[in-house]
């Protein structure tokens, strides 16, 4: 079985990233496509095909690309280049969409397995001429509000999605967001993220009264992450003199209302903006902290969550998106509304305030709810079972 897994970027995100490695772990032999941005070394089966971003690389790229398809099947190139000339762009857009779309059509995986809803609109053409199954992965911001506040996508998942032959949702609240623009019920397969096992031996100390609470966040500055509630959540806790500090772990630029709040409220000496990190620094972060909130309002289901319960640290999130099937309120972690700073503040205060007892139950049940529907190993077993569904139909 050739499977392409397609993101446009390579390497991508650490979902994919887990994704590539098990499945050429398991047997499957991968294709990667796209702009590689940095050096990679896989374990497995992974061919990697680099396309060159611009200039003479890019050029030579598609000419070799081109000669090969001639030979192979000179009337699937005649096709191509009648589609990329429809598209009426100029020459340099028509070579820079071959230089993407050859090397898929010379390796013909048996799956294409789009990342990235939104592929589904920047190269519609393959559908029409690759003849293979088609899977759509479905995560956060490309479903969630992305086609509420573009209609020209919105359009572009109703006509796409009804032809698409299978469907990857990181979580059911998502899967039952994409029926929305055309996604078939029973072509849609939950499968959830996986954690690397040697997370698990990660030792994280929990919060005993009295000392500094370590309060920790990760994740882009973007709207949907909802700092801002998390920061009047955090007004709250300093106008009842708790005794916290809290680290905002973030790349890009720190909104102009993130620095206001901060001050307005008094908050420079509690609050802690820190640019973004790589990951092994960021787990030894979060290693040191005693509570990982995520205040979003929405998100699929975050990986850093998981992360952390993973490696022992209690986690706080609101239920928003797909966070209800993984976080069980005072059972693996404690959850609350979207969009409410006093009941989140109140969470906290209950965090600290329980015994250590009952704060080492809550890290022992999250450690096994990763460890049973989170692993690499069961992930691993449903994309193989959703591929060869797909190729067995």
């Amino acid at each position: 079985m050739k499977v392409a897994v397609y993101s446009g970027n390579i390497p991508s995100t650490t979902f994919i990233e887990n994704l590539i490695e098990g499945l050429a772990q398991s047997g499957t032999e991968i294709l990667l496509f796209g702009k590689q941005t940095a050096e990679v070394k896989y374990k497995g089966n992974v061919k990697v095909y680099p396309t060159p971003a611009s200039g003479a690389g890019l050029f030579i790229n598609v000419m070799y690309q081109s000669l090969t398809l001639l030979a192979k099947d000179p009337g699937l190139l005649i096709k191509c280049y009648k589609i990329l000339k429809n598209k009426k762009k100029k020459l340099k857009g028509i070579i820079k969409e071959a230089g993407i779309i050859f090397p898929i059509l010379n390796n013909k995986p048996d799956i294409f397995h789009i990342q990235w809803a939104k592929t589904v609109e920047q190269h519609p053409e393959l559908f029409e001429l690759l003849n293979s199954k088609f899977i759509v992965s479905l995560r956060g911001a490309h479903i969630n509000y992305s086609p509420i506040l573009d209609f020209n996508l919105a359009e572009a998942y109703r006509k796409y999605f009804p032809g698409i032959d299978g469907f990857h949702a990181v979580s059911e609240h998502i899967g039952r967001e994409a029926m929305k623009y055309g996604a078939e019920k029973n072509k849609i397969k939950v499968i959830h993220s996986s954690i690397k096992d040697e997370l698990f031996l990660k030792k994280s100390e929990l919060y005993k009264s009295g000392n500094t609470l370590e309060i920790i966040s990760i994740g882009r500055f973007h709207w949907k992450k909802g700092y801002h509630y998390a920061l009047d959540a955090m007004k709250i806790l300093n106008d009842s003199k708790i005794d916290f500090t809290y680290s905002i772990i973030a790349q890009g630029k720190i909104p102009e209302e993130i620095t206001f709040m901060i001050n307005e409220y008094g908050l420079s000496d509690k609050v802690k903006i820190i640019p973004g990190m790589k990951h092994d620094e960021l787990i030894k972060k979060l290693q040191t902290s005693h509570l990982l909130i995520l205040p979003s309002v929405e998100e699929g289901i975050a990986n850093v969550v998981l992360e952390a319960m993973a490696t022992g640290v209690p986690v706080l999130t609101t239920d928003c998106g797909g966070m209800d099937e993984v976080v069980v309120d005072k059972v693996n972690g404690y959850i609350v509304p979207v969009r409410d700073p006093v009941l989140l503040s109140d969470k906290i205060k209950q965090f600290i305030n329980s015994d250590i007892e009952f704060k080492t139950e809550i890290v022992k049940k999250a450690k096994n709810t990763i460890k049973e529907d989170f692993s690499i190993d069961k992930q691993m077993r449903e994309f193989s079972g959703l591929y060869n569904t797909i190729l067995g139909s």
